[in-house]
């Protein structure tokens, strides 16, 4: 269209940046732990893919299988793991609900017992680590966010956030291995000369594990990602969700799930 001499020149409309190419996946799994935003940005553009929680699922299923066959080939770890499921058993005993003939057999039992529960522990919780994570993100941004996106979505975040963890449990077995000792994981336990399962401020100490912290804030960038919401918003709901899991675990008795 012709302009009438004199006029103003019309502005020309912006032009919106360019998009960036789509990440490929081996630079997802590596991103996540530097910049777990951009990823996650990525993830919730690109189409699904099952490989963002499959192929994490399986890493961490083969590092949960070498841990275990690792730590409870060393006789010190598995004379650790003895005397800590003692203390819980003669606590039974004094109480009157187990007599010391049973719980003398179910100590031996459990010695034994104890590898393989490793193994099928390693393989079972990977994927249920996955799923419930998946969930804990799709529900919280549903019901404490009120906004929705997918569950396949919420998954992925999940997967690739789950890459933290493989690195924890790798960290984890060589502090084991090297100090020997079943409660060296990188947290406040390792502050604690004699750490001892059964009592629960020795257990908040292991359950502030750098691994796990580093994790909710990965989820958090994941739910922020997801919800289109600023990044402390969602940590402040991730992060209150973990806190009261931490301490069902450790008040309902499964402290194991709270440290490792």
């Amino acid at each position: 269209m012709s302009m009438e001499p004199g006029s103003p020149p019309i502005p020309e409309a912006p032009v919106p940046p360019p998009r960036p190419p789509p990440m490929s996946f081996a630079a997802r799994l590596l991103n996540v732990f530097a910049t777990p935003g951009e990823v996650f940005e990525d993830v919730k553009a690109a189409p699904h893919s099952v490989a963002n929680w499959l192929v994490p699922a399986f890493l961490l299923g083969v590092v949960s299988v070498l841990f275990a066959v690792i730590i409870f080939s060393q006789p010190v770890i598995k004379q650790q793991t003895r005397e800590q499921w003692g203390k819980m058993l003669e606590a039974q005993v004094s109480s009157g609900h187990m007599t010391r003939e049973k719980a003398n057999e179910t100590l031996d039992a459990f010695e034994k017992m104890l590898l393989p529960i490793g193994i099928v522990s390693g393989v079972v919780s990977s994927p249920v680590r996955l799923l419930w994570w998946a969930l804990v993100l799709w529900l919280l941004g549903r019901w404490i966010l009120k906004v929705r996106f997918s569950f396949v979505k919420a998954l992925e975040v999940a997967g690739l956030a789950a890459m933290i963890v493989v690195l924890g449990v790798v960290v984890t077995l060589l502090l084991t291995v090297n100090l020997a000792n079943f409660f060296a994981t990188p947290s406040l336990a390792l502050l604690v000369k004699d750490f001892d399962a059964a009592r629960k401020s020795h257990l908040m100490l292991g359950a502030a594990n750098v691994f796990s912290i580093w994790l909710v804030g990965v989820m958090s960038a994941g739910l922020a990602r997801l919800a289109g919401v600023p990044f402390l918003r969602a940590a402040w709901v991730v992060f209150g969700f973990w806190v009261m899991q931490q301490l069902f675990f450790i008040y309902a008795g499964l402290g194991d799930f709270a440290i490792h």
